[in-house]
């Protein structure tokens, strides 16, 4: 059961991250990937500061006796090793996905602790004070892990890094005190007032200002991290957000419903637009002789023709019913040739199942009814922000429908009203087959069937 335990931990894991909202998951691949970066970093420098304490060892070889050499030399190796091992482990618990966000702070507490220990032989070895804490390599690897660590969009486990980092490199001071020249060795009297300036240099002052100057980038990059935490989580939030609106609402509305537009919107609007509605006719025996996946490839192939059709007109897919669609032409705002470019896009369409029917050779062919009419609608939002929906309502939207219906009766394709014909211009290319009334009103629509030349594709 033993051997078992790894891969259920590993598969709890994927299920937490899994359970994550958007955001949340997203912040936590970030950390994942910068513990990686890191990791990269901590090996990097374990190396740098391996080839960095050989140069130092062979520099201070005339102040330093054979033992503490070989005692600076093995504080180099172990320093090495030190970061290759917390560098690999960083690798290890991101690839194994088995990387936790309270691991963060003992990673970097690793860091400190590497670090304080690196200075604190290094000097020992040396025989020199707290106050050469500046002068050793490894102190410049503090405001490399600090600058590396904002990778991470994490502010506490970087205040955390500067603190725990900062009490190390005190800690390595105030335990080795603060003395100018190595243990045993008399302040050269050549020197003179030189000596008394290095003094001087070395001495608590300019040390609590390099403390502070360190301390300050670090909490500055923490607050870098803090405002670039919020700027991503907000466009998140704001992706997903319209990501949302793109799942319920049609292309061509989505991007014009901004953050304070929804409001606007629900209230809905009333003006000119012109309605398209097609539907298949004879869909049932259509379905009734395809099994569920080709019913699935002839809807969508169906629609992708609807969809092209009306992009090429600037027309707004208002939805899909069924085997039907319900095209508004004139959204967000009416343009004079509304009714023309609906007309043509009804010869696209038909042009289009006229291709399909070839392609595929249907027996018998497919057939569809589009019906057209113009006049007042009211559009707008309705549902929450979970299930937002686009809809357009008004006589306009059921004349329309009662027209495409009419398609059947009269045994043609394309049928319009008056008003779309009238507006279009297109007289000569129509002729009238009723008069009656039409979605459930007293008024009378005289209905035209296209009876011209239909543009060539």
């Amino acid at each position: 059961m033993g051997f078992f335990q790894p891969n259920a931990h590993r598969s709890e894991a994927s299920r937490s991250v899994l359970a994550r909202t958007p955001v949340e998951k997203l912040f936590w691949e970030s950390e994942s990937e910068a513990e990686y970066t890191i990791g990269w970093v901590r090996i990097t420098l374990g190396l740098a500061l391996f080839a960095s304490g050989l140069l130092v060892s062979s520099g201070t070889a005339a102040l330093t006796e054979e033992n503490n050499l070989n005692q600076l030399r093995a504080a180099a190796v172990i320093t090495v090793f030190a970061f290759l091992a917390l560098g690999i482990t960083s690798f290890l618990l991101v690839i194994s996905r088995w990387f936790r966000p309270w691991m963060a702070f003992v990673l970097v507490t690793g860091d400190a602790a590497i670090l304080g220990v690196s200075l604190y032989f290094a000097l020992d070895s040396i025989g020199l004070g707290g106050n050469w804490v500046a002068a050793i390599p490894t102190i410049w690897a503090v405001p490399l892990l600090l600058a590396v660590g904002a990778l991470r969009y994490r502010p506490l486990v970087q205040v955390w890094a500067t603190t725990a980092t900062m009490m190390a490199v005190v800690g390595v001071a105030s335990v080795l005190g603060f003395r100018l020249f190595p243990t045993g060795v008399e302040t050269p009297a050549s020197l003179g007032d030189f000596g008394e300036s290095i003094g001087r240099l070395f001495s608590l002052p300019p040390y609590l200002m390099r403390a502070v100057m360190l301390t300050l980038m670090g909490f500055t990059t923490a607050l870098a991290m803090v405002r670039s935490r919020r700027l991503l989580m907000r466009a998140v939030s704001e992706t997903a957000r319209r990501a949302n609106l793109a799942r319920f609402l049609p292309a061509e509305i989505a991007p014009l419903v901004g953050e304070n537009d929804v409001a606007t919107w629900r209230q809905g609007r009333r003006q000119q637009g012109t309605i398209l509605f097609i539907d298949i006719r004879g869909f049932t025996a259509y379905a009734e002789k395809l099994d569920p996946a080709r019913l699935s490839i002839f809807i969508s192939s169906f629609r992708r023709r609807v969809m092209r059709a009306t992009e090429a007109f600037g027309g707004v897919i208002d939805k899909f019913i069924g085997d039907g669609a319900l095209v508004v032409f004139g959204i967000p705002e009416p343009q004079n040739d509304d009714c023309a470019r609906a007309i043509a896009c009804a010869h696209r369409l038909l042009a289009l199942i006229d291709q399909w029917n070839i392609k595929r050779g249907f027996v018998p062919p497919v057939r569809v009814g589009i019906g057209i009419h113009s006049g007042e609608v009211y559009y707008g939002l309705v549902g929450d922000d979970q299930r937002l929906e686009f809809t357009v309502l008004g006589d306009t939207v059921n004349v329309a429908a009662k027209i495409e219906q009419a398609t059947k009766r009269f045994n043609t394709a394309l049928l319009a009203s008056e008003t779309v014909v009238m507006q279009a211009q297109q007289q000569r290319s129509w002729i009238a087959v009723c008069r009656e009334p039409l979605g459930g009103r007293g008024e009378h629509v005289a209905i035209f069937a296209y009876t011209g030349t239909k543009p060539t594709e």
